[in-house]
């Protein structure tokens, strides 16, 4: 038909290690190791895309990975070690309501295990959902607002830390679009209620049995941002 497309992908790909990883020395605490051998990952993937109406586009995927020789830190060193496995879906949608309003969004799912140790990876969410609003709500302006949400992430085997919490955060973004020699301006909230938006850090023991960052990375609260710009 047409209105539909249908694709099968596979892939592979390699991560060579970085400098620190092969040949660090001056680190008290973390040293190099020369043998390392790149990690490598092959991705299979089947894709389809439906096109019902001119102003209505939907989109599947199912994917899954296998990863090998990943390299982590291990007793204070760099080592090739286990492997992961992946599998999941993706869901997307775009719909064109008026001239005016578009709405857009998507939703993922993975569920992602270490074969070494049989469990969960780690530090990544089963579910992701984010949806977009785009609004021109009168001629030359236009508002656009997006929602982007991660359900908890569970932490690698072995760390003590309690799974990290997921987050929802909202961002509004008004902006003019008048054509010619003419100024435009974009205003923009970010993480428009402030949430506490935290990001994994890596599971790293120091000699006396602490998490080197037990606090996970903080991301940025509530911030704004403003922009002009003039066409001559």
């Amino acid at each position: 038909a047409y209105n539909v497309t249908a694709k099968l992908m596979y892939g592979s790909a390699f991560r060579a290690p970085s400098m620190s990883e092969l040949y660090a020395i001056n680190n008290p605490v973390v040293n190099g190791n020369a043998d390392l051998k790149p990690e490598r990952i092959r991705t299979l993937e089947a894709a389809l895309s439906w096109q019902p109406m001119s102003r209505l586009q939907l989109g599947v995927n199912v994917f899954h990975y296998e990863m090998s020789d990943i390299i982590r830190l291990v007793n204070f060193g760099y080592q090739n070690t286990g492997g992961q496995s992946g599998r999941g879906m993706e869901f997307e949608a775009e719909w064109e309501l008026s001239k005016t309003l578009r709405l857009s969004g998507n939703y993922a799912y993975q569920h992602s295990v270490d074969t070494e140790t049989d469990q969960d990876s780690g530090n990544a969410p089963h579910h992701h959902v984010y949806a977009r609003a785009d609004w021109r709500f009168t001629p030359g302006w236009s508002l656009h607002s997006q929602l982007n949400w991660l359900s908890k992430r569970m932490r690698v085997a072995g760390d003590p830390r309690p799974d990290l919490a997921g987050y929802e955060t909202v961002d509004l973004t008004l902006r003019t679009e008048r054509s010619g020699n003419t100024w435009n301006f974009t205003l923009s909230v970010r993480n428009l209620f402030d949430t506490d938006v935290r990001e994994p850090t890596p599971f790293e023991v120091a000699p006396n049995g602490q998490v080197y960052l037990p606090y996970d990375f903080p991301m940025p609260g509530r911030s704004v941002y403003a922009q002009a710009s003039y066409k001559f």
